[in-house]
């Protein structure tokens, strides 16, 4: 195969399609319809459906008329997501990683194989993180912050159910947690929602381990209150057992898993690490919750000079210059996520000292 067939777009995108992802927990359980638009702005439907008693009527008046639900429909642009990467002369005459230092047989050209393949499957995992990031931002804020270079947009959902706890709410060994969270499933219910499921921030998580009321109750044998099954259900998601409230029943998560923060720089100059989901940070939802991955379309220049637009995922582009010689390879994507119910969750923040 000549080395060039590797920057070919029809070849970065086999590799792309072929790339198992990383585990992505928000989008894979929550975030795993995709749905591709013809243009950059994506629109989507919604309506809020309300309960409804059927009216009494006397029959020689007739039927009643009820109101039909709101519907409307939001348009957003969809945030360009663009990394790439450049092989240039220096990086040929680099020994790959694992190669022998003397002898080992590879070619500039069957090493500048060797980096493309492996640019493409880092550029790919960027921007799975980076969905990833977006899809727990809204899972916790109800809104998506857009910042980068040239760029400062906010998109809105309109979320309500997030409160972030005062004094007299906030956990402690001796606070009555699962009576707030039974109040809690109450309300969601009243809104046609039925909470099974809580995904716990760390620090979240371990206050309500050292809560003296909860470790009571499931050390009564006469009445089944929940359980503690601490384990590892896939890479950083952690399954702490049940829990059995009043008219709901809650399985425990945590996930272990950090994104660098731009914001917070350490003494070099380099992102600190920081954890996906605020550590005081509680999400109440219903298990089945499935929501949709938003694409909007690219339009690039193709080698002879003309603009097509795609209409998926993920589109690789390739292209070099000569004077100074050089190989780049970039995958864009215009991902926006989409909740279908924004009833279907709730949020508590600052459960422990009130930080939002």
């Amino acid at each position: 195969m000549n080395i060039m067939d590797y920057y070919e777009p029809k070849m970065v995108m086999g590799v792309i399609e072929q790339t198992l992802p990383l585990r992505t927990f928000f989008k894979q359980r929550f975030f795993n319809n995709p749905v591709m638009f013809p243009t950059p702005e994506v629109s989507f439907e919604f309506q809020e459906k309300r309960r409804r008693l059927a009216p009494y009527v006397n029959p020689k008046l007739g039927s009643e008329a009820i109101e039909r639900d709101e519907y409307g429909v939001k348009t957003y642009g969809t945030p360009y997501i663009s990394p790439k990467r450049v092989i240039t002369n220096d990086t040929l005459i680099q020994k790959l990683l694992g190669e022998p230092t003397y002898n080992s047989g590879l070619t500039p050209a069957k090493r500048a194989a060797k980096i493309a393949a492996q640019d493409i499957l880092d550029l790919q995992d960027t921007i799975w993180r980076r969905e990833e990031y977006m899809c727990a931002r809204v899972k916790q804020d109800g809104k998506l912050t857009i910042k980068g270079t040239g760029i400062n947009e906010e998109v809105d959902y309109g979320f309500e159910n997030i409160v972030v706890l005062d004094a007299s709410d906030r956990w402690t060994p001796t606070f009555d947690i699962m009576g707030q969270l039974r109040d809690i499933a109450q309300e969601m219910r009243k809104d046609g929602v039925n909470p099974d499921m809580l995904i716990l921030g760390s620090a979240a998580a371990n206050m309500l381990m050292q809560n003296e009321r909860y470790l009571k109750l499931l050390d009564n044998r006469r009445v089944e209150i929940g359980e503690i099954r601490p384990g590892e259900l896939e890479k950083g998601i952690g399954y702490l057992g049940r829990m059995i409230v009043p008219g709901a029943m809650f399985d425990l998560y945590t996930y272990e898993e950090w994104v660098p923060d731009t914001n917070d720089l350490d003494a070099n100059g380099e992102p600190k690490l920081k954890p996906i989901i605020d550590p005081e940070t509680v999400i109440i939802q219903n298990s089945g919750e499935r929501n949709s991955m938003l694409y909007g379309a690219i339009t690039r220049i193709d080698r002879t000079g003309n603009h097509v637009t795609y209409m998926r995922e993920y589109v690789p582009h390739t292209w070099f210059t000569e004077d100074p010689p050089q190989k780049f390879i970039s995958i864009s994507s215009r991902p926006l996520p989409m909740p279908h119910d924004l009833k279907s969750w709730y949020v508590l923040k600052g459960v422990i000292t009130g930080a939002a």
